[in-house]
């Protein structure tokens, strides 16, 4: 007797519930997968924070490498505990379940991911502002251009040898801002924004004296250097070949930033100015051109001096163009509050590597990423972050260095 034995046409109970099961088990370890993101995005948010502070640089490595240590092992820690442990979700238990002290904490990290998915849609939206009026970039790959290898002995160089490294292809922005109160005779102004060189012997001088001479040939009318550009004491001699060379009709003017403040910031400061650079921080300048005057300041803060040294005082006339210097962006809210019409800054390097669609995840600011770079307004004071050129990390990965050259347009220009 031969017995022909049917799939059934439905599946069994018991089926059905390791289904279910599965299915649960793949939904709670997506959630424990966004929970250890909002963990380390929690942790990154302070490293920021941390990073825009005047902390001396030996006690910041000390405290990021904690923070780093911690974002790695919270993410065991979640999985074994929640995930498998007696029983965890993972393993068919309840997020009822778990002992009351996990839940103030996986609440932080839920916020921490909506905190990080809120950055992304800013970022994602991001448009300039009404008063720039015009933008666009040129490309220059400097290893092609110079045929040569341009990579040094200096820290890290192993990074900038990493495949999609962006750092050898700089972006050349030209950018144009509406101003509402820019002198009418000073239609099309320009400045040249640079910052953030980082010389370390990590890019080779070659490198920084190719940049220099691209942006000479933009000949403009005012250049600015927003600060650090020392990161090794021995390169300091690359002034000599590389900003020093440079000029303009009304003057180059530079500050310092916190990696010259944990150099030797006094030699790097004589430097300079003995290359024919402007110190902004000795003395705000009052320039004189076409019958009206420009007002020049620079703020090192909070690393070296206090913004309370670039306070507008009395003696401005109603009609002065008031620019700043801020190696930091986090003095734009303050400098709104001052009166300041254009505040020039680096430090924050874009991010330096930008997680599409996120974007930037680093960046040493106490608004985190709202101004690692671009255009920012607030009331009549314009922002310009530049995304500089270098940095202690050669490595750039969907955010390329960058030096600008900005036109100054007035409002009441037709």
């Amino acid at each position: 007797m031969i017995c022909v034995q049917q799939d059934s046409l439905f599946s069994s109970p018991l089926s059905a519930k390791n289904e279910k099961r599965n299915m649960e088990a793949i939904a709670n370890g997506l959630i424990l997968l966004m929970l250890s993101v909002g963990h380390a995005e929690l942790w990154i948010m302070l490293i920021n924070r941390t990073h825009a502070l005047k902390i001396p640089d030996a006690r910041l490595k000390r405290l990021r490498h904690v923070l780093e240590l911690l974002m790695v092992l919270f993410p065991i820690v979640l999985f074994a505990s929640v995930g498998l442990y007696h029983p965890g979700v993972l393993a068919g238990g309840k997020w009822s379940q778990l002992p009351f002290w996990w839940q103030p904490i996986l609440l932080l990290c839920a916020l921490g991911f909506l905190g990080l998915m809120f950055s992304g849609v800013r970022h994602l939206f991001y448009r300039p502002p009404r008063q720039q009026t015009a933008g666009e970039s040129e490309l220059i790959h400097l290893r092609e251009r110079l045929n040569q290898d341009l990579i040094g002995e200096g820290p890290y160089h192993y990074l900038a040898g990493l495949p999609f490294n962006e750092i050898f292809s700089v972006e050349f922005t030209r950018k144009t801002f509406q101003l509402p109160r820019l002198p009418e005779r000073w239609e099309g102004l320009t400045i040249l924004h640079l910052s953030d060189f980082h010389y370390s012997g990590t890019l080779k001088r070659e490198y920084f004296i190719e940049l220099c001479r691209i942006a000479q040939a933009t000949k403009p009318d005012l250049i600015i250097f927003a600060g650090d550009l020392i990161d090794r004491m021995e390169c300091l001699d690359w002034l000599e070949e590389t900003l020093g060379p440079m000029q303009a009709p009304l003057g180059r003017f530079f500050i310092l930033g916190n990696h010259d403040w944990h150099q030797e910031s006094l030699q790097i400061r004589q430097a300079l100015r003995e290359s024919g650079w402007i110190d902004l921080t000795a003395k705000p300048v009052r320039l004189q051109h076409e019958g009206h005057t420009l007002f020049m300041a620079g703020t090192e803060a909070p690393w070296m001096g206090e913004l309370q040294e670039v306070k507008l005082s009395e003696g401005n006339a109603a009609d002065d163009f008031l620019l700043l210097v801020s190696h930091t962006p986090d003095n734009f809210h303050w400098a709104e509050r001052e009166g300041y019409d254009l505040v020039l800054s680096g430090h924050t390097h874009g991010g330096q590597v930008r997680v599409p669609p996120v974007g930037p995840i680093f960046a040493p600011s106490l608004h985190g990423t709202r101004y690692t770079s671009g255009t920012f307004a607030r009331g009549s004071t314009l922002l310009h972050v530049s995304r500089g050129v270098s940095g202690i990390h050669p490595l750039r990965w969907f955010c390329r260095p960058e030096i600008s050259l900005l036109t100054l347009r007035s409002a009441d220009k037709k």
